[in-house]
C-alpha cells in the first residue's frame, strides 16, 4: 500500500539561513562602548529579538562598512599611485 507523506509544522520561509558562530573580542579604549553594549544585548537575547537586534545592527552598519570598504580601497590605489610616481 502506498504511504502518504505529510508536511509537518510550519511552513518554510522562502530565504538563505545564515549561522554565526564566532567569537567577538571587545576591546576597551579600542571599540566604543556602543558596541560593548550592543554585543551584551545580543548575547542577553533569544530567539526572534535576538534575530531583530542582529538584523537592526546589520542594516544600520551595513552602509558604513561599504564606505569604510571603499575608503580603504581608495587609500590602497592612492599608495600604489604614490608609489609609482615616486621616482618621478
Amino acid at each position: 500500500m502506498a504511504e502518504i507523506l505529510r508536511k509537518v509544522g510550519r511552513p518554510q520561509e522562502p530565504g538563505k539561513v545564515y549561522r554565526f558562530e564566532f567569537y567577538y573580542r571587545f576591546l576597551p579604549g579600542k571599540d566604543p562602548p556602543e558596541l560593548e553594549a550592543l554585543l551584551d544585548s545580543i548575547v542577553g537575547t533569544k530567539g526572534r529579538k535576538r534575530r531583530d537586534i542582529l538584523r537592526a545592527a546589520l542594516l544600520g552598519g551595513s552602509k558604513q562598512a561599504q564606505v569604510t570598504a571603499a575608503q580603504s580601497e581608495d587609500s590602497e590605489i592612492a599608495g600604489t599611485f604614490d608609489e609609482m610616481f615616486a621616482g618621478f
